[in-house]
């Protein structure tokens, strides 16, 4: 029944190839527009967009907690999609106004602290929240050169149009530097940096070397639990005391003394923009875009070696940053192309072959916008891996097609070429497929996006391509004829002499890419970890705001201890969880409903929350001492009878004191009692490190109430730990799933040989990723999207070989002929994909260059594992032939044509 088929399409195919040109177009041109002008897709610009879960434990009480907040920091009264009616039988409260309830806003802090002198002698409020910038100089003694202190104080007045801009937004004024804490030290009275001398550096310098070995303990003399007041205070020198040593130690300067180079932090009187966005202060990012350009320019000026930024402003940069890089992938089809054309001789064929993977996107696009109208930054990518992977069938196509052209041999070269670019499409269809059941909303929208689009791109390759084929063979032979001047130097290289090495010395070639995948195993397992101090990646790490967030934390103390945030728990009862309603929509959540199962009809019922709230309470990462207000109710209602407690629930707020962290909870509509929510506040601080933050929220999960649920306060601590544990489980799911889908392709094509195959691609694998680990990945949201495809990606090259092996004759012949055969659309694949990756790697954004360096690693390792292990590697498990191979006496004289 197969064989029918396929023979009846080869033959509708050659007989009318006009048809199956203009139908694939039709199909992924018109039909995709239609469908894109009524369900049009947008490219977000926020950069964090689908960076979240869905249907896990911890995303439903996050959701719902992040609707809830808001609200409750003005009134426990909250609006609920479902209002619950007031009990009829009971006596009604008369409903007083709500009082405005709001946190302690970070002005209140700063307008108690206008400060517009360089020193000073109490903390500065919310100073680690400020602009800074990190310079690196040679060596610790650099920094009490005096003509670099002389240029560092002359950054203020260099960039103070900038910074005067930010005046009506911050009431500070001075650049905090080790030039000016140096004036505040010295003895001398210096007013500020620019009257610093020789005798003011000697001190200076004296004071702090006597101080470093006392680092420690000034530390410990200011931090929360001392204040000052400890016996820590009492040993320190006078000298050694102040708050501008502290912040000096603290701040600026870093850990390790005899660090070189040394890095010097400074900071600028400016608030990051999330310092402002916290504030509810809106402020223009061009304004950090003038002053980071005045900065670079000063630096450069003053011979400064500018290392690092911090303005948080890289998420408001990306978009424009990704629209720039994707132009690059026309570079990458532009170079493709030239490969195309020099080994098909056909300009025209090269162009065709660029059209399809074009009409392949646009085709992916329109099926995509009929799933979700939004589409992460991360998704275009896929123009670059197309290219890369797209181009493999073309080489395949052309070197496979007849010379000696008729319906038979068309349906025979048909009927091989579709079989075996359809197993190295679905290998790649397959990892990306896979992702649509990850937790990781971004990871959802990029293998839908990408698995269709290579969907499109082989209904193509067996459609328009061979049609195109026929068509210039029969009509356009004009377009062909262009000559590559050293293409038979190269054919002699490839398809004569490299069988004869690989069959001479193939047990020297699988030892030594034995090892070196045993290596990269090793390699891969020792070295590939979850991010440690950057969670979310976005530019290059030689960006300036990247390299602060890959490097301020190990280099600067005051860093972790800003990040370590404390871990509380938010408990919560009456409130249903939020829920998915949708695969790929980020924000298609289940509307805020109170929960209609929960009620305090009764004192048990009370009761019970407040046992839970009291267990809580005594855990010993917890060992808080004040009781809740259910708690407190209890004992303020004893004189009451029970018949009243509805009554007396809501109305007890008028004589117990509640606050936003400890209130019933009241439908906004009707006044009924629906609920309760208290903050739990813990020992535990928050930390990147995945394995710290699995044991804190191991013990958060101890304070989950009956009846109920719990969140993080800080909601956003929850996502990136559900983040990282989602990309663990999809990491390992998706590789075991690929390569059990490849075991399988790999025996439907290569039968008793799939076993070398699976064992050349465990070897791709861990070699190419222990070469990424030594590249400095680390196992981020992107690193994971990335690492799925190696599976599929290292399969396709194996897959040729394989294809291309004979069944008949000896072992050597066999291994020869498949050489000669499958070596020339395999390398030229290769080369594609390298040129495709290399195309990459001048790129802004993290993620298009991360898969720059993939497709080069990728595409490297994949030839010479398949070219240098698979092929020898036959030799040992395909079977003996007794006597003398009928087919060898060619070969075994070199006679072997090159390929034209």
């Amino acid at each position: 029944m197969i064989e029918r088929v396929g023979r009846l399409y080869s033959r509708s195919l050659y007989r009318h190839p006009a048809l199956f040109l203009i139908v694939p177009l039709l199909i992924t041109t018109v039909i995709p527009s239609v469908l894109l002008w009524f369900f049009p897709i947008r490219l977000s610009q926020n950069a964090e967009i689908g960076f979240d879960t869905k249907d896990t434990v911890l995303s439903g009480p996050r959701l719902a907690w992040a609707r809830i907040q808001p609200s409750l920091m003005f009134s426990n009264r909250i609006a609920f999609s479902n209002p619950r009616p007031i009990d009829t039988d009971v006596q009604q409260p008369t409903v007083q106004p709500v009082s405005k309830r709001v946190r302690r806003s970070w002005a209140d802090n700063l307008l108690s602290a206008i400060n517009q002198v360089a020193c000073y002698d109490s903390p500065i409020p919310l100073m680690d929240h400020l602009s800074q910038v990190i310079l690196e100089v040679p060596n610790y003694d650099a920094i009490f050169d005096l003509k670099f202190l002389d240029k560092l104080c002359q950054m203020q007045p260099n960039i103070s149009k900038p910074l005067s801009r930010f005046d009506s937004f911050t009431p500070y004024r001075n650049i905090w530097s080790v030039a000016n804490m140096f004036a505040c030290i010295s003895p001398n009275l210096r007013v500020n940096c620019t009257q610093l001398d020789e005798s003011d550096i000697k001190i200076v310098r004296k004071t702090i070397d006597n101080c470093w070995k006392y680092r420690t303990p000034i530390f410990e003399c200011r931090n929360e639990k001392c204040q000052g007041t400890c016996s820590t205070c009492r040993d320190l020198p006078e000298e050694c005391s102040s708050q501008i040593i502290h912040d000096l130690f603290y701040r600026l300067l870093p850990k390790n003394r005899d660090d070189s180079p040394f890095l010097v932090n400074t900071f600028l009187p400016v608030f990051t923009l999330t310092g402002y966005i916290t504030q509810n202060i809106p402020v223009d990012v061009v304004l950090y875009d003038a002053l980071e350009s005045s900065i670079i320019d000063y630096s450069k000026k003053s011979k400064f070696e500018l290392k690092g930024l911090l303005m948080d402003v890289k998420r408001d940069r990306l978009l424009a940053a990704a629209l720039r890089d994707s132009i690059l992938a026309l570079l990458a089809a532009g170079l493709v192309m030239i490969v195309v054309a020099v080994h098909s001789q056909s300009l025209l064929y090269a162009f065709v072959v660029i059209l399809l993977l074009a009409l392949s996107v646009v085709g992916a696009l329109g099926v995509y916008s009929l799933f979700t109208d939004e589409f992460p930054l991360l998704n275009l990518v896929t123009f670059v891996l197309l290219i890369a992977i797209g181009s493999d069938d073309a080489f395949l196509l052309k070197s496979n097609f007849p010379n000696h052209l008729n319906e038979d041999t068309f349906h025979t070269f048909l009927t091989h070429t579709s079989f075996t670019m359809f197993l190295t499409c679905f290998s790649t269809v397959v990892p990306f497929f896979i992702n649509i059941t990850s937790n990781v909303i971004v990871f959802r929208c990029f293998g839908m996006f990408a698995g269709v689009t290579v969907i499109f791109n082989y209904f193509m390759v067996v459609s328009f391509l061979p049609a195109f084929l026929l068509i210039q063979h029969r009509h356009l032979d004009c377009f062909t004829g262009f000559k590559f001047p050293y293409r038979s130097v190269f054919s002699h290289l490839l398809y004569v002499l490299l069988p004869h090495v690989l069959v001479q010395g193939r047990y020297l070639l699988m030892a030594l890419l034995s090892i070196v995948a045993i290596g990269g195993a090793a390699i891969t397992y020792q070295g590939l970890h979850l991010p440690e101090y950057n969670p979310l990646q976005l530019f290059t790490s030689d960006n300036l705001h990247e390299w602060y967030d890959n490097n301020a934390e190990k280099n600067f103390e005051f860093v972790s201890s800003k990040i370590a945030l404390p871990l509380t728990s938010r408990l919560v009862w009456g409130v249903e969880p939020i829920y998915s309603l949708s695969t790929f929509r980020a924000n298609a959540t289940s509307p805020l409903r109170s929960d209609p199962f929960f009620a305090l009809k009764t004192a048990s019922d009370v009761h019970k929350i407040a046992r839970s709230l009291e267990k809580a309470r005594q855990l010993p990462f917890v060992n808080h001492q004040p009781k809740f207000w259910p708690e407190r109710f209890l004992d303020w209602s004893d004189k009451y009878p029970y018949s009243y407690l509805d009554f007396c629930l809501r109305n007890s707020t008028s004589f117990l004191a509640t606050s936003y962290n400890d209130t019933p909870i009241f439908d906004n509509q009707t006044f009924a009692f629906v609920g309760y929510t208290a903050m739990l506040p813990t020992t535990l601080k928050y930390n990147h490190r995945f394995s710290k933050l699995t044991k804190s929220f191991e013990m958060l999960e101890m304070t989950k109430p009956d009846n109920g649920w719990w969140a993080p306060e800080w909601w956003l601590m929850s996502t990136w730990f559900d983040l990282l544990s989602s990309i663990v489980q999809d990491c390992l799911s998706s590789v075991l799933g690929s390569l059990f889908f490849v075991a399988i392709f790999a025996f439907i094509q290569l039968k008793c040989q799939a076993l070398a195959a699976v064992v050349t691609i465990a070897g791709v694998i861990c070699t190419s990723s222990a070469i990424v680990t030594l590249l400095g990945w680390v196992l981020g949201v992107l690193e994971a999207v990335i690492l799925v495809l190696v599976v599929g990606l290292s399969f396709d090259y194996t897959l040729h070989y394989g294809a291309a092996l004979p069944e008949q004759g000896c072992a050597e012949h066999r291994i020869r002929e498949a050489t000669s055969k499958g070596v020339g659309p395999v390398t030229l694949a290769a080369f594609t994909s390298f040129l495709a990756g290399a195309s990459m790697l001048p790129a802004l954004t993290h993620a298009f260059y991360q898969v720059g360096v993939f497709l080069v690693v990728i595409s490297i390792t994949s030839w010479t594992f398949s070219t240098f292990f698979y092929l020898p590697m036959l030799s040992i498990t395909l079977p003996r032939q007794s006597g003398d191979c009928k087919y060898c006496e060619k070969t075994n004289q070199m006679h072997l044509s090159p390929r034209r």
